[in-house]
């Protein structure tokens, strides 16, 4: 069979891991196994905690608890509410709550209990026992407090507040009062006496936060009071001082005597001024009648006794003008006499109307002079209204500052009132009460037998099996199924590049070494469990130091120890010619430098496409078929380390494969982003394998020789002398520091691996 189906079915790096999430070389079928194997030590350590367990159980003092509940609430009523007619609505909130509970765990209300109940003269809260190993460990480490430091006092709290709890009821304002004591008697008395002690400390507080009230209202009080005497004799002084006297106008509205003399002077000056108007317009009336001749027809002058009788009498002689004058003519004495009389009484009437109209000017005239009178007496008095407005604004200022703080005065004195006769009440109503008293337990809380015995149990089967479990999966990690465990055979043979013999093993080079039958103990078990034929696998040789080593033990060698004893950081496996067996030779030896416990990489530079098509032809797969990112891909930009950086199936080495193909790859590994990768890599791993393809053909191992510490060059029996020393020696050339020249034979003989 030729060499290259030997690593042909040998699984290469990149590979996934498998579906079950563990090496393919551990099933199921072996943890069974592995626990079948292990079950003394699975069963010594579950019977062993369980009876701990039951040992502890019998010997644990029994705890009871008991359960009181408060409702937060607000109790008072129409009757203790401070105001009646305004209803105070205390805001319950999360907070609120949340105060209340931490009220309830206050120490002034546990200290209380703590002495009501004499708590401190039970056993069970004895302070003078002794504290238990576990408090002395904690008390070392400081998460405790140290017993030996604390007084009795201290101890008893802190014994009540460890058998104490108190929470919240969740989505109400229930607060749950739960107290746990070695007697359910107790746990059941001292919960509700908690409960009972919280309600009196509200009962008092309010108590005491109203006399509280009571005494600061009536220091205010008598402060105010003096304050207003103040206030109000400042208004008094300044009314009198100014003259600001006032009257009541109509039923209650004040006046000043300013004022109202004003509103009087302006009353009388409009009625002057009417009664002038009056006089005039008669006057002008009578005149206006006497000058057209026509009748009087005044009211005035009508209504006069003496007009009136002037008028009797002319209606009269009229009347006797129209009786004689049937019998008598115009010029008739009697006629002459009677039309003389006429005459006069008209002018005594005309008279007597001009005496009105003269009368009427004269009333006009008095009117005008006392309107005159009441304008001087107005204006004076407005002057003085003025001066009286500017007193009264002041005046007013000071009724305010008076008035408002009598509105205080009568303000706190109904509070103060409000406050005494709340004060006189025996008991105010809490903000809470007790819904649910607590009632003695009948069974115990703690511990739980069953559960305590089912943890004991199952949490050793557990611990037990996944010790067992990991420690198999940490030895199955690392071993390599039948197809990759197998190590190519070392062989001792003529100089590099010389034939191979044939297949039975014959031929020039043929000479005194370890064949297959040599191999290390892991590779014959291995392959005691698989079909292969030892001869079929290719073999390796060489010296490292003048010292003989065989197979990959002494390149491991070379590799993790050289000239200064450091790690050789960057190694170069590289081919004089293409060869198919190169890639897996490097995971071959990654692995088993892994294997020493080494972080490993194996980085594949083959993304050239003549390379690519090269290895096609000789069956080795450079580009995977589902697209998997490599160097080419990390270098160009399109992906990250994280996205190319692959782990081996078998073993903890990483590898990174080529990826995409490009045209002339030689620039990218000349770019310093290539020399960033690399130093990322060094910075990371211990030792970074980087698969070139072959010298002669191509330029990328001369290009990454200067990179490496040392390098690997493979050749077979198809590969001249020559043509490895030409190799050899444009690596050197290059840059490389030292290189390997290593012979890989078909079926045992014994080519040469050369240091240089």
């Amino acid at each position: 069979m030729p060499a290259q189906s030997r690593f042909a079915d040998m699984p290469m790096a990149g590979q996934p891991v498998s579906a079950g999430g563990m090496p393919s070389g551990v099933s199921a079928g072996g943890l069974v196994s592995a626990l079948w194997r292990a079950r003394l030590w699975i069963v010594l350590p579950v019977i062993v905690a369980t009876a701990l367990a039951v040992l502890w159980l019998s010997g644990v003092t029994p705890l009871y608890r008991s359960t009181a509940k408060v409702l937060v609430e607000n109790q008072e009523t129409a009757y203790t509410r401070p105001s009646a007619t305004v209803e105070e609505r205390t805001l319950l909130d999360q907070e609120s709550i949340r105060s209340q509970v931490q009220l309830l765990l206050s120490a002034d209300l546990s200290r209380k209990i703590i002495t009501d109940l004499n708590l401190g003269s039970l056993p069970e809260f004895n302070p003078d026992s002794a504290p238990s190993v576990f408090s002395r460990i904690l008390s070392l480490f400081g998460i405790a407090r140290d017993p030996a430091g604390m007084t009795n006092d201290e101890k008893v709290l802190d014994k009540y507040y460890e058998r104490l709890t108190v929470y919240q009821v969740e989505q109400s304002r229930v607060i749950a009062v739960e107290f746990a004591s070695e007697n359910p008697e107790l746990a059941a008395r001292i919960a509700n006496a908690i409960a009972d002690g919280y309600i009196d400390m509200q009962k008092t507080a309010k108590r005491d936060a109203t006399r509280e009230a009571s005494d600061w209202l009536k220091s205010q009080v008598d402060t105010l009071r003096t304050k207003v005497d103040e206030a109000e004799r400042k208004v008094e002084d300044y009314r009198t001082e100014h003259g600001l006297f006032s009257t009541l106008r109509g039923a209650t509205q004040p006046q000043t005597l300013s004022g109202q003399q004003l509103s009087e002077l302006t009353s009388q000056l409009a009625v002057a001024r009417a009664l002038k108007s009056e006089a005039q317009a008669k006057a002008r009336l009578i005149r206006e009648m006497l000058e057209s001749g026509g009748p009087i027809e005044s009211s005035e002058v009508l209504n006069s006794p003496l007009i009136q009788g002037l008028v009797s009498q002319q209606v009269q002689l009229r009347a006797q003008i129209a009786e004689l004058s049937t019998t008598l003519g115009p010029r008739h004495p009697r006629m002459l006499q009677l039309n003389a009389q006429l005459g006069d009484l008209r002018k005594q009437i005309r008279d007597e109307a001009m005496k009105y109209a003269r009368a009427a000017e004269n009333d006009a005239a008095v009117a005008a002079e006392r309107e005159q009178d009441l304008l001087a007496n107005l204006e004076a008095l407005k002057a003085k209204a003025a001066q009286s407005n500017e007193n009264e604004v002041a005046l007013r200022a000071l009724e305010r500052d008076a008035k408002s703080e009598r509105d205080l005065l009568e303000s706190l004195l109904a509070r103060y009132r409000d406050a005494t006769a709340r004060g006189d009440l025996e008991s105010l109503p809490a903000n809470a009460r007790l819904i649910s008293r607590a009632a003695p337990a009948s069974e115990p809380y703690f511990p739980k037998t069953l559960a305590t015995l089912l943890a004991a149990f199952l949490g050793s089967l557990v611990l037990t099996c996944g010790i067992v479990i990991t420690l198999e999966l940490f030895r199955s990690v690392g071993e390599y199924p039948v197809g990759a465990t197998s190590l190519p055979v070392p062989v001792r043979g003529g100089p590099a590049g010389s034939p191979v013999g044939g297949p039975s093993g014959t031929g020039p080079g043929t000479g005194p070494g370890p064949g297959p039958g040599k191999r290390r103990t892991k590779d014959r078990e291995s392959d005691k469990e698989a079909p292969r034929a030892v001869a079929e696998e290719p073999a390796l040789t060489g010296f490292v130091g003048g010292a003989r080593k065989t197979g990959l033990d002494g390149i491991r060698d070379r590799i993790l120890l050289n000239s200064s004893g450091d790690i050789a950081h960057t190694v170069l496996v590289t081919a004089v010619r293409d060869l198919p067996d190169t890639k897996a030779f490097a995971m071959r030896l990654a692995r088993d430098v892994a294997g020493q416990g080494r972080r490993v990489v194996v980085v594949d530079t083959a993304f050239s496409e003549d390379k690519a098509g090269a290895d096609d032809k000789a069956g080795a797969e450079e580009k995977p078929e589902d697209g998997t990112l490599g160097l080419g891909d990390l270098l160009m930009g399109n992906a990250a380390f994280e996205t190319v950086i692959r782990r081996d199936e078998y073993s903890r080495v990483h590898a990174i494969a080529a990826g995409t193909t490009v045209a002339d790859p030689l620039i990218l590994l000349a770019s310093d982003r290539m020399e960033t990768v690399l130093e990322a890599l060094r910075l990371t791993y211990d030792v970074v394998f980087v698969l070139a393809p072959a010298v002669i053909r191509h330029g990328e191992a001369r290009l990454l020789a200067a990179r490496a510490d040392f390098a690997l060059l493979l050749s077979n029996g198809a590969v001249g002398e020559t043509a490895s020393r030409r190799a050899r020696d444009r690596l050197e050339a290059a840059g490389v520091e030292g290189v390997e020249v290593i012979t890989i034979a078909e079926n045992g003989d014994d080519p040469e691996r050369t240091a240089a």
